[in-house]
């Protein structure tokens, strides 16, 4: 048999066959794998207990409908924000699971949280004493993020949380305020977090009220 080493004549034969093939598909091997390395090396992709680059978990809702509280509820300073929408450019990707107004995430780590509300308020005014007040059981506007785990859904946690005083507005009728609150946590696989605000029902523009959670 002739051959050289780019190429085999006719006549070689089944053992020497077999070698250079195993020799090529090895070589090729390589090739691949050490592209294969290399791109995951990269900063354009990275490895997270299963989770590749941007296909982390991701949740990005908005407000689907005013949270009216029951009869029960109105005895409670603060109730949950339950109902978010999911359609339109909303996000709940990758393991990411809502129920109730509960994100629940799938694997541990830090998140990045975030929620927006506008709360939107009448004032009272009581001509005999000549004040002007807020119908309210909380002397504040109170934005609160919560955890708990699927295991002991009961027990909570608070996250984070921003208060601020209910203001008076120049038409003395209404009035409107935009809390914003963000930061990283660390997050077990099956936490749940959740939105609470004082006074549900001034959490009255669901389009403006925003909740979020993205893996760091």
């Amino acid at each position: 048999m002739e051959k050289n080493s780019d190429y085999m004549k006719c006549g070689c034969r089944a053992e020497v066959l077999q070698e250079y093939t195993e020799k090529t598909f090895d070589e090729k091997l390589m090739t691949i794998s050490k592209e294969y390395r290399d791109m995951f090396k990269s900063s354009s992709v990275k490895m997270h207990k299963g989770y590749i680059g941007d296909v982390k978990p991701v949740a990005h809702l908005i407000g689907e409908d005013t949270d009216m509280p029951t009869k029960d509820d109105t005895r409670k300073e603060i109730l949950p924000v339950k109902k978010w929408y999911r359609g339109n450019n909303c996000l709940l990707l990758n393991g990411i699971k809502l129920h109730r107004g509960r994100v629940r995430v799938p694997v541990s780590g830090f998140y990045h949280v975030y929620s927006a509300i506008e709360f939107n308020y009448h004032l009272i005014r009581d001509t005999e004493r000549n004040t002007i007040e807020v119908h309210s059981k909380s002397p504040n506007m109170k934005h609160v993020i919560y955890k708990s785990n699927i295991k002991n859904s009961k027990k909570e946690d608070e996250i984070m949380c921003t208060q601020h005083p209910y203001e008076r507005s120049e038409n003395l009728v209404f009035s409107r305020y935009d809390t914003y609150i963000s930061g990283d946590t660390y997050l077990e696989a099956g936490d749940e977090i959740y939105v609470k605000v004082a006074n549900i029902s001034y959490a009255s523009s669901p389009p403006k009220n925003i909740f979020g959670i993205i893996l760091i």
